[in-house]
């Protein structure tokens, strides 16, 4: 990144090649469509480049992109008035005629993660998709540690016992 400071273009294709495809199914988890999560994508990496000169060098440049992405990502919700649901972006490329009760659990999973409030769907696919420490998450987010381990727990919470009652079902 700090190449990219001094204006090297090289150096920004290789972090866009490093990171898009992990940035790209982050926001596709955030904003359910697969349209606006490469409009999003598209408008990170224009940010990073536009704005190289507010990173500060020696921080974790994943959380920078992660914190640009991540405000994107919820102005492209707040302005989108037909969502796709999660359960559509988490299952891409699973069969659905396939009777695997693996994939209909993680189907079931991927539907009520898609029903969460928004505030524990964010933290949870930080933490549960995206591998992110507490601590990456607080920085990212701007919320306090107690905020985010109180919403992830009420994220896991509300999956469990919404999960609890279909089992029978798979």
């Amino acid at each position: 990144m700090q190449q990219v400071r001094k204006g090297d273009n090289t150096a920004f294709r290789t972090l866009y090649d490093r990171y898009k495809a992990q940035m790209f199914i982050y926001c596709l988890r955030m904003v359910g469509d697969r349209d606006a999560a490469k409009d999003v994508l598209q408008e990170v990496f224009i940010r990073v480049h536009t704005h190289r000169d507010r990173y500060e060098p020696g921080t974790n440049f994943v959380g920078w992109v992660h914190t640009i992405a991540r405000n994107l990502c919820l102005n492209a919700r707040r302005d989108s008035k037909d969502q796709t649901s999660f359960d559509e972006t988490a299952s891409y490329g699973v069969s659905t005629n396939t009777p695997d009760p693996d994939i209909a659990l993680r189907e079931r999973l991927a539907g009520e993660i898609g029903k969460l409030p928004e505030i524990y769907r964010e933290v949870l696919i930080l933490r549960e998709y995206e591998g992110h420490s507490y601590q990456e998450i607080v920085n990212i987010t701007g919320l306090a540690m107690s905020t985010v381990k109180f919403r992830i727990f009420k994220a896991r919470e509300t999956l469990r016992e919404r999960l609890a009652w279909g089992l029978d079902e798979l």
